[in-house]
């Protein structure tokens, strides 16, 4: 995320650790054709290396609690300009709506050494831990809070349709976020990211969106049908000083502020890594 570049010179200061694709980077199932191609193959086993070595479990009773990230992300992407050269976002849980976004970005330079650095946002209100050498995460709640979608029509009876219409309830949100006194303006992906059941009522459907700087999620936007009527929710996936929504250009979510630690819903993790072209100084590498 572009929040991070800042961040990181805060860290270096002694101050502080259904998919869709990125047209900038290969499916992971593609063969690659171009040494290009194959370093991002490379890079993108590197992630599921590490997303592989997370070990999640629930912290109090929780029948089926998934133990494991799914193994194909729902977006990758890349920024090469702002220092990392590989990106992905794993989801936690197979059905319904997933139990937590975790990001992996491939730095450059991340305080001073090449790294791997995750941003985790939690989606359950079960208490879960999730661990690995490169994390210590045990959120205690939900980062989302849901609520009514004014002027949303009924659910439809058809899956197709209630797509058209969640599609259509996404353009009605707009997003910005505020660093160092500067506001950017966030993009809508036209198409959801992530399409599940919510529940077992009749016409239940929902729908994972993000707002991106470039191709970087920074705001994860929940659209969910109970069969009865529409709700939204959304998590900040940016270290940002601000975070803002708005819908029908009226006030709609803000993001609270960042408190970086082991059990909050947002944060952050980092570790060590060899990238595949990336030297130990952060420089392209051709060995």
């Amino acid at each position: 995320m572009k929040s991070w570049m800042l961040f990181v010179a805060a860290v270096s200061l002694g101050m502080l650790s259904n998919s869709a694709i990125a047209q900038d980077a290969p499916k992971p199932d593609t063969p690659p054709k171009t040494n290009a191609d194959k370093l991002a193959a490379s890079r993108f086993d590197l992630m599921l290396s590490r997303v592989g070595e997370i070990r999640v479990k629930p912290l109090s009773a929780s029948k089926g609690f998934p133990e494991k990230l799914n193994e194909r992300p729902i977006l990758r992407y890349s920024d090469p300009a702002r220092g990392y050269v590989g990106a992905a976002v794993w989801k936690l849980g197979a059905e319904g709506r997933a139990k937590a976004l975790i990001t992996t970005e491939l730095w450059r330079d991340f305080n001073g050494k090449p790294s791997i650095v995750y941003e985790q946002l939690s989606l359950t209100a079960t208490p879960f831990s999730a661990s690995s050498n490169d994390m210590r995460w045990q959120p205690t709640e939900s980062a989302l809070a849901f609520q009514k979608l004014p002027n949303a029509p009924a659910p439809d009876a058809s899956a197709q349709r209630r797509l058209l219409q969640v599609k259509a309830l996404a353009k009605r949100f707009a997003a910005s976020e505020v660093e160092q006194k500067e506001k950017y303006e966030l993009r809508l992906l036209p198409q959801p990211v992530d399409r599940y059941v919510p529940s077992s009522a009749e016409h239940a459907d929902g729908a994972l969106f993000f707002f991106v700087f470039g191709t970087n999620p920074e705001i994860a936007l929940f659209i969910e049908s109970d069969g009865q009527q529409w709700s939204y929710a959304a998590g900040r996936l940016s270290g940002a000083m601000q975070l803002e929504m708005t819908l029908d250009e009226r006030p709609a979510w803000k993001g609270s502020p960042v408190k970086y630690a082991f059990d909050q819903t947002y944060t952050f993790s980092s570790g060590d890594a060899v990238i595949p072209g990336i030297a130990a100084d952060g420089s392209e590498s051709t060995e």
